[in-house]
């Protein structure tokens, strides 16, 4: 599991220093996105569709991170190798590579057909960075959802309250009903609520179940949308159950998709 995906970490108040020297010498090369980004694939959620035109879901992975970078310097899960130690550094940002990267993105987001109508963002920074450099410029709303966050592994999957994160994205339009820890956590209450500002957060890890039935409720809440064409920036393993593309950082696929209200296993047409 650990060698299949990113994980991703943020430098908060005092956090070591030697961290952030070995992040600033390292040239974070990502994998090459696939040249043809627009070919789509259809997929059902149910074993028989209850719409007949399908909702276009153009995905796209947050960038490079610091947390990427810092992986690449420390190799996990071979007995010759380091084992696997969180740097306890929290909602990971995107390197100055990566922030470069996504704002290269805008005239490849331009040309998304049919154009998104609206663009949802997983509530962690990497993603919200992503989103702002990529498609701000696109007019439409960018709304935070909650669900498309990542699933709880390190503490690079701890946020920040709504508060901080309104401040710091002023463009991102971030439900009124959004609980201040709105990450996974056994038991949310005001004293875990800190956005890792305050010291070391205790990392509880997402049971696989839990996952799957916020997966589940996601898929539900995007059938539920009046839009017809969605861009969504969120991570591989959630952009994984939604479509079955193994996306690169700052990789845009696109997927045409009955969603409907009550989810299956998903189906490619």
């Amino acid at each position: 599991m650990i060698a299949s995906r990113e994980y991703c970490f943020r430098s908060l108040g005092n956090t070591n220093k030697s961290i952030k020297s070995q992040l600033a010498s390292l040239a974070f090369v990502p994998r090459t996105r696939l040249k043809d980004s627009f070919k789509r694939r259809s997929i059902s959620t149910c074993s028989s569709s209850s719409s007949s035109s399908p909702t276009t879901l153009h995905c796209l992975r947050h960038g490079p991170t610091e947390m990427a970078a810092y992986m690449a310097l420390h190799k996990y899960g071979s007995p010759h190798q380091e084992p696997l130690r969180d740097p306890m550094l929290y909602d990971t940002v995107l390197t100055s590579a990566g922030r470069k990267q996504v704002e290269s993105l805008a005239a490849q987001i331009n040309r998304l057909r049919p154009a998104p109508e609206v663009v949802l963002v997983s509530p962690l920074s990497r993603c919200l960075e992503t989103a702002t450099l990529a498609a701000g410029h696109l007019g439409v709303p960018l709304v935070a959802e909650p669900l498309l966050r990542e699933k709880v592994t390190l503490s690079s999957e701890i946020g920040q309250a709504p508060g901080a994160l309104k401040h710091k994205f002023p463009r991102v339009d971030f439900p009124a009903d959004m609980e201040e820890v709105w990450w996974y956590s056994p038991t949310s209450s005001s004293s875990s609520s800190s956005s890792a500002a305050g010291g070391h957060l205790h990392v509880d890890k997402e049971p696989e179940d839990v996952y799957q039935a916020r997966l589940a409720e996601l898929r539900q809440r995007l059938a539920s949308r009046p839009e017809h064409s969605i861009l969504i920036v969120s991570h591989w393993g959630v952009l994984h159950a939604l479509t079955g593309f193994d996306l690169a950082p700052a990789e845009i696929r696109s997927v045409d998709s009955w969603l409907v209200s009550a989810p299956g296993a998903a189906r490619r047409r």
